[in-house]
């Protein structure tokens, strides 16, 4: 390497076995499901004793094949599905291999490169996993020390007791993940949002809990309330806010290119599956960023104005205006509009007129007018099937009026209910999130207009109003917008007001962190498999035990229920989440946390569950008129599962397909209504937040090769070398008039990040360019959440931009691009196009 170029460290290659042997015919067989995006395809794990294999004959091995073997999905289990684990206190073979005999969600077998090396997420100490974390750990003079669990989870009950008593449930505070797995969810939320009752809580991508779809939810439209079948079974589908060949790679494969569907994409970005669209007939509408509202009021526009409305579907299922003012919730009485209303706002408001909204966002009004009549069949005496699918692209911007007016384009279609018809989104995660208790909204210190809304947790952080913090699951710095302002704060509340703990004597330690907190600082627990970000702030981390390393369940994005069983010890002492809060629940003294195992807690969540969209009350119902557990009738299930919500009809389980199929909503009248998508405040909002001068649009993607913050994919060696640093996509033109190349390492950096006090603050990170037309001039788009280099530090924080809902804009950073100079990257990491079809 030449002296002016920056050094990047090179990846090793793993050690994967060049050879799989065969597991033999006895080979235990578990059920479980991949571990990353939404659509959860279904895996079989085969677990044998090291030292023993099967034959090649079909009756000598669990797969029941004769090898060699045809190279196909669910049949021949690569290299990286195999892997070796302690199971039972015993060394174990296992290989995790889709599901060849799956006739649902990942069909006979098919996988994606995220799902495929799976088993190598397995704790194994001969591999990059390593460095899971084995034992609690106490901060003493700087340096994290083994403990007990016993102390540990004294610190955290005493300290917290402390808190409550003294300065309130509202200092009080946790951050966990929102998805994760029915019972440990269920036990955090029974803890911290019952027993404790704290409102300072929120989920892994928000700085407050609620609905992140809050203007769909208004409509009444259910956020999940489609199946994969309708993905297949669409005319027409319209995709906005989600890539989901990168981040959905198997539900885009085997059920959106497979339909023959004419798919319309919305995205500023020219993807693959933007080409995809365009190279089967459909359109890419590029658009400007944060202007999704003023699209899609000019496509409904369009409909209204040639009468291409479901007029049967509105006359017989759309609220009247006074069904609308007689709604019990606040938010839809303001904003929700009966098909009157929303003609007339629609028709009236400038910025959703053909040409200005073509200004406005970009998109060329002959295509506006080609999707409406795509949408509708254009007056034709058959409408076609139109599904509408949307993710955090939509409403990671304007929350609340994205939300909304892609509902509104949902119902004036009537998008709803039946095969190849339906509005939801595609799911940024599996579906575990069973609250244990609900939110004590009547605490949180934050309204709107005198109406209550849920806590901005990151901002009371920023204020200094929080003494303590209990993080699960989640690399909360680079999870946040202004990512900066997170680490300052928590480096002057933590680290730098007295006292730091001196000793690992349990009750010294104890005496010396509630003095902090008395100090006004603040005490930090971290939850996690592996040390991250923000571990670096923490007094305590909290080893957890993950996917396979207990029996869980949770949903698809379709709402299908399965087991996921144990097919590996977790690594040292290790516990499950829920293990860990029940301990600490009975040392503060709160009843209903002994449970003997997660079972127990799969069965109560079951009551809260009753209603909603995850109702699984019936299955254990069943179970328990059978003398079983609800765990082991869901695992009779398989890798199929069951659709939520379930009944019981003649003591057999009912699965629900899809939501909406009686065409009854979510509101009180049981009709549906539009809701207000108010132009102004989005207009408003990106004056506010654009870019000027020589900065950049700068948002953010994923690709699928990796999942969320790479916990995972850091320690997969061949993996993490196609990305080994953050890198960033940026038009030709832009590079050029910076002098920039595929290759370079570039500094984004901003003097303008609004920050979670309504302040200007600087923030920035590093990335390797990445040169290309995926991005239009005057847009970059980095990796979402690569470690040690978070995009979101450019992203501004003020909630008080959203106040209907507090959510951050992730998908409108802005900041300027320099050059630093080459690396190595250059000559090491392919830069090739990858949108083509």
């Amino acid at each position: 390497m030449t002296k002016d170029k920056q050094g990047v460290s090179g990846v090793s290659p793993g050690p994967l076995v060049s050879r799989v042997p065969a597991p033999p015919a006895d080979a235990t067989i578990k059920n479980i499901c991949c571990e990353y995006c939404p659509v959860a395809c279904g895996y079989k794990a085969y677990l044998w004793p090291v030292g023993t294999e099967g034959g090649a004959k079909a009756d000598e091995n669990a797969l029941s094949i004769d090898y060699p073997a045809f190279l196909q999905s669910g049949n021949w289990p690569s290299p990286t599905m195999f892997n070796t684990v302690t199971f039972e206190g015993k060394p174990h073979n296992v290989i995790v291999i889709p599901d060849g005999d799956s006739e649902v969600g990942n069909i006979g077998g098919t996988h994606s490169v995220r799902g495929g090396s799976i088993a190598q997420k397995l704790y194994n100490p001969q591999t990059p996993t390593a460095d899971r974390l084995q034992m609690p750990l106490l901060r003493v003079r700087g340096t994290l020390q083994p403990i007990s669990w016993d102390a540990a989870t004294d610190i955290v009950a005493e300290v917290s007791k402390h808190v409550i008593e003294n300065h309130g449930e509202l200092a009080w505070g946790m951050k966990r993940y929102s998805y994760q797995f029915y019972e440990n969810v269920y036990a955090v939320t029974k803890l911290a949002l019952g027993a404790i009752g704290s409102p300072n809580h929120a989920p892994h991508h928000a700085p407050a809990d609620g609905d992140d779809v809050p203007g769909l939810s208004d409509t009444g439209i259910d956020a999940f309330g489609s199946a994969y079948e309708d993905d297949r079974e669409a005319d027409v589908l319209f995709i906005s806010g989600s890539d989901p060949y990168e981040t959905k790679t198997v539900r885009f494969t085997t059920w959106m290119a497979v339909g023959g569907a004419t798919m319309i994409y919305v995205d500023p970005r020219r993807t693959f599956s933007a080409a995809f669209a365009e190279s089967r007939g459909g359109l890419h509408l590029q658009i400007n960023p944060g202007t999704d509202t003023a699209l899609y009021g000019a496509i409904a526009r369009v409909i209204l104005d040639n009468g291409w409305e479901d007029s049967e579907f509105i006359a017989d299922y759309i609220a009247s205006s006074g069904e609308v003012a007689a709604e019990g919730k606040w938010r839809r009485v303001q904003f929700g509009q009966s098909f009157d209303d929303f003609k007339s706002y629609i028709t009236s408001e400038p910025a959703f007129a053909l040409e200005e909204a073509a200004r406005i966002t970009g998109v060329p009004a002959e295509k506006i007018t080609q999707t409406a009549e795509l949408m509708t069949g254009g007056g034709a005496a058959e409408r076609p099937k139109l599904s509408i699918r949307f993710e955090k692209g939509l409403y990671w911007s304007h929350n609340y009026e994205n939300t909304a007016a892609i509902g509104n384009l949902g119902l004036v279609t009537g998008s709803i209910g039946s095969v190849g018809r339906s509005t939801s989104r595609l799911g940024g995660h599996q579906r575990g999130g069973q609250s244990g208790a609900s939110y004590p909204l009547d605490k949180s210190p934050h309204e709107f207009e005198g109406h209550k809304v849920e806590m901005d947790q990151d901002r009371w952080v920023v204020q200094g109003n929080t003494r303590f913090m209990w993080a699960i699951g989640t690399n909360w710095i680079g999870a946040s917008a202004c990512s900066q302002q997170i680490s300052d704060s928590l480096r002057q509340l933590i680290q730098e007001t007295d006292p730091q703990v001196t000793t690992a004597d349990t009750a010294v330690a104890i005496e010396q962190l509630k003095q902090r907190v008395d100090n006004g600082g603040m005490v930090f627990v971290h939850q996690e498999i592996y040390p991250n970000d923000t571990t670096e702030f923490a007094d305590l981390v909290l080893p957890a035990a993950a996917w396979g390393e207990e029996d869980f369940a949770r949903n698809s994005a379709e709402r299908r229920l399965r087991i996921y069983e144990k097919i590996s010890d977790p690594p040292g002492e290790a516990r499950p989440d829920w293990k860990i809060v029940a301990e600490v629940a009975q040392k503060m003294g709160f009843d209903g946390f002994d449970w003997a195992d997660s079972n127990e807690i799969f069965e109560e969540a079951s009551e809260r569950s009753r209603g909603g969209r995850r109702d699984y009350a019936a299955l254990v119902e069943k179970a328990r008129a059978e003398g079983k557990r609800g765990h082991d009738l869901l695992r009779e299930f398989g890798t199929q599962g069951l659709q939520t919500p379930l009944t019981l009809e003649g003591g057999e389980l009912v699965e629900t397909p899809r939501l909406h199929a009686d065409l009854k909503f979510k509101t009180d009248s049981g009709k549906a209504n539009f809701v207000r998508a108010d132009w102004s405040a989005v207009n408003a909002r990106n004056e506010i937040l654009g870019p000027e001068g020589d900065e950049l649009w700068i948002t953010n993607m994923r690709v699928n090769h990796y999942w969320n913050n790479l916990s995972d994919f850091t320690r997969r060696p061949y993996t993490f070398q196609r990305y080994p640093v953050n890198f960033i996509e940026i038009n030709p033109q832009d590079a050029e008039s910076k002098g920039i190349e595929s290759g370079d390492m570039v500094s984004i950096d901003s003097n303008r990040v609004i920050n979670q006090l309504g302040q200007q603050v600087t923030g920035g990170f590093t990335a390797v360019a990445y040169i290309t037309d995926i991005v239009p001039p005057g847009l970059a788009s980095a990796y979402f959440h690569f470690p040690r280099q978070p995009a979101n530090s450019v992203v501004s924080a003020d909630t008080s931009l959203q106040p209907l809902n507090l959510r951050y804009q992730f998908k409108l950073g802005r900041g300027k691009i320099t050059r630093i100079g080459p690396t190595e990257l250059a000559e090491r990491m392919s830069f090739a196009p990858r949108n083509i079809v």
